[in-house]
């Protein structure tokens, strides 16, 4: 556990997978999806601005289209006062004061939230941000093949590409601008904008596969998957793929 004192008031955050709650981590991972895709702030309709004339350009109406609805309610959580980013942060306190946290509904977070108001923005992202690096660290660690992204480690050698280009053309007055824009063109490939409406969205898929998962685990182990923590949720879902595997090859060979 993290512990914080924010406005005389302790918080203690689960800032790992063994103490985590599978449940809490669900709700996390939603609202980062979400903010990935629809945004938090101000700085976010700029992005999807920006994106919007892109996909226009590339004449890539579709997406254009997504992009704006997804702007659309950008502005609408701006106006609502709804943070994904910020809920995200809420999902993530075990005890407020000693009192234990249970409760993870929307109405309960945010009222989490509005107790927190006055904190800092700069020191929420801060400590949410470190939180999640070591959250994904003990993930890639223990499950390698369920959360190494290559995809995202490559977009990452992208972008430090991008930035010594930069630092080489100041350094020597060159010119490496059709280079960068190869890698601009290559990362916004790599980005398409997911439906946050209706029966397809991206949450309602999100929260279907988390259901069905637990449906597994439950009829191949008998064990209440949603009391487990986020360590003892994969591993258990790591070791009935491994004994499906092993069943499948077994029938095979007869």
């Amino acid at each position: 556990m993290k512990t914080i004192i924010i406005n005389n008031t302790k918080l203690e955050l689960y800032d790992s997978i063994d103490e985590m709650p599978i449940v809490n981590f669900q709700k996390y991972n939603k609202y980062l999806l979400i903010d990935a895709g629809i945004g938090s702030d101000v700085d976010s309709v700029d992005s999807h601005i920006v994106n919007i004339a892109k996909y226009v350009n590339k004449g890539d109406k579709k997406n254009a289209m997504q992009e704006l609805q997804n702007m659309r309610q950008n502005m609408h959580m701006i106006v609502s006062g709804v943070s994904p980013k910020y809920m995200a942060f809420a999902t993530l306190i075990a005890r407020i004061d000693g009192r234990d946290q249970k409760d993870l509904s929307d109405s309960h977070l945010q009222e989490i939230l509005q107790d927190l108001n006055e904190v800092p923005h700069g020191f929420l992202i801060d400590i949410l941000s470190g939180l999640k690096k070591k959250l994904s660290t003990e993930l890639e660690t223990y499950f390698p093949s369920e959360f190494d992204n290559a995809r995202e480690k490559e977009a990452y050698t992208k972008l430090k590409e991008r930035t010594l280009l930069q630092l080489q053309d100041i350094v020597n007055d060159t010119d490496s601008s059709d280079r960068i824009s190869e890698i601009d063109d290559f990362l916004f490939g790599l980005y398409k904008p997911n439906n946050f409406v209706g029966k397809d969205s991206a949450e309602v898929r999100y929260d279907k596969q988390f259901e069905s998962a637990c449906m597994v685990i439950s009829q191949e182990t008998h064990m209440v998957a949603k009391e487990m923590t986020v360590l003892s949720f994969y591993s258990t879902l790591a070791n009935i793929s491994k004994q499906l595997e092993a069943k499948k090859k077994a029938y095979s060979k007869k």
